[in-house]
């Protein structure tokens, strides 16, 4: 280096060392940027997000090494949205909570937390194994155990009680009226809380198919194939080796609900099921089903207090089929994308929300750790009071979930979707459905939809 050289350093250094000593101080006290994609599932409610926003505030509140920032797209949107970002190279740091649905449009894209999990050795001992066991099969060890949603029997207690029928049973393995609770059991109790606008059940003569007043069974905002099939046990549409497989149980469950809709008339069909007098599609919350099968999130539209049309409510366990109980779980948890630019960062936010009892309440969800179970009940009891909900049969149900998930991911996800769509709705409009047929039909379209993956 020339003496002139060294000279002209000597002067910017002369002028230059109090700027440089501040970006370098600037530098060292920068955040990692951590941005958290709010939308692809839950949370992208306008009640939702307040909650949110303040979390987001606690937590940058409470350190100085990462920022939190929050985006909230619209769930309709979202998912187009989050595809566009991840085509351009811009993915967010955290999605999040979403189900499997959401997760399995972007199947592959997800980092798998085994890494993580032993650098930051979360505590999940206050976590169900069965749910463990749970997010590490079904959901590919790209979640750890957060908001889950239960699947049991809501029971209209004024309706029974006019039937004089007793409540089923509250325990798994209990009896009913001395017969296993089964689903032939369900449907003989089922046709007889069905009554037409004469006040006649089906299995008396004269009964009214097309002016039923009040249903025995509803199986609620859980109609695609896939859910009503796992209610007869857990199966999956693919084999190892790309193949189609219908399980048996499956086949029999699409029958069994076709016959409870055209021919035990049990259950509406769609068209009845969206008039006002059925709730417009929000049927047990109508009044006018005894027994209504659906998820703990169904609180979220089940109205509580002096708006109810359910005034006395119970939970029941879901009946078995060949002896075993499936009671199918619908579970959210984050996740990191594998192109987020500091996955240690964003875990680290991720363990943090996973930990905020109040988003929990926000997103509807019965907490997975049992540190967090009793405040997310007492909100509930609030609501339904005086009501009170045996919470031990919601939380038995979760020892019975489904493995493999009936969201499982398939090839092809959209297309799939749209094929067993169309059976799902021939079922429920159709009284005169060729089953055997459709299947037939059905097996081809979704190996098809397979092999363009």
């Amino acid at each position: 280096m020339n003496r002139s050289t060294v000279r002209k350093l000597a002067v910017l250094s002369a002028f230059g060392i109090l700027a440089v000593a501040g970006m370098m101080t600037s530098a060292q006290t920068a955040r990692t940027k951590v941005t958290w994609f709010v939308g692809l599932g839950t949370g992208a409610q306008a009640d939702q997000i307040p909650a949110e926003k303040l979390a987001v505030e606690r937590f940058n509140k409470s350190q100085d090494k990462i920022e939190l920032v929050a985006e909230f797209i619209e769930n309709s949107v979202a998912k187009d949205q989050y595809a566009t970002r991840l085509a351009a190279g811009n993915a967010p740091d955290l999605v999040g909570p979403v189900g499997s649905d959401g997760a399995n449009l972007f199947k592959g894209q997800w980092t798998d937390l085994d890494s993580l999990v032993t650098k930051y050795k979360p505590d999940l001992s206050n976590i169900d194994p069965a749910l463990v066991r749970f997010y590490k099969e079904s959901q590919g060890g790209e979640g750890l155990p957060y908001a889950v949603y239960p699947s049991f029997l809501f029971i209209n207690k004024d309706l029974f009680d006019e039937a004089k029928l007793p409540y089923p049973p509250i325990k798994f393995g209990e009896k009913y009226q001395g017969q296993d609770w089964n689903w032939t059991t369900l449907r003989t109790l089922a046709r007889k809380l069905t009554v037409d606008e004469a006040g006649k059940i089906p299995t008396q003569a004269g009964f009214n198919s097309k002016k039923v007043d009040q249903y025995g069974f509803v199986n609620q905002w859980n109609t695609s194939l896939p859910a009503i099939g796992t209610t007869f046990g857990s199966g999956i549409l693919i084999d190892s080796k790309g193949k189609v497989q219908i399980p048996a149980s499956w086949l029999s469950a699409w029958r069994y609900y076709h016959s409870a809709i055209w021919k035990d008339f049990f259950m509406p069909n769609t068209e009845t099921a969206g008039t006002a007098l059925f709730g417009n599609g929000n049927n047990f919350n109508s009044g006018k089903f005894a027994i209504g099968y659906t998820h703990l999130w169904y609180t979220c539209c089940m109205d509580g207090g002096t708006a109810s049309k359910v005034k006395n409510f119970a939970v029941a366990v879901i009946p078995s089929n060949n002896g075993k109980y499936t009671a199918k779980l619908h579970a959210d948890t984050f996740r990191i994308p594998k192109t987020a630019k500091d996955k240690d960062a964003a875990f680290q936010v991720m363990l943090w929300l996973m930990n905020q009892p109040d988003l929990l309440k926000t997103f509807g969800a019965f907490p997975a750790d049992e540190r967090y179970q009793d405040a997310f009940i007492a909100g509930i009891n609030a609501k339904y009071a005086p009501n009170k909900i045996n919470w031990q049969t919601v939380k038995d149900s979760l020892k019975y979930v489904d493995t493999p998930s009936h969201e499982s991911w398939l090839p092809n996800t959209s297309k799939v979707k749209d094929i067993l769509n169309k059976l799902e709705v021939k079922i429920f409009t159709n009284p005169d459905l060729d089953l055997t047929k459709e299947v037939a039909s059905l097996r081809g379209e979704l190996q098809r939809a397979y092999d363009e993956k």
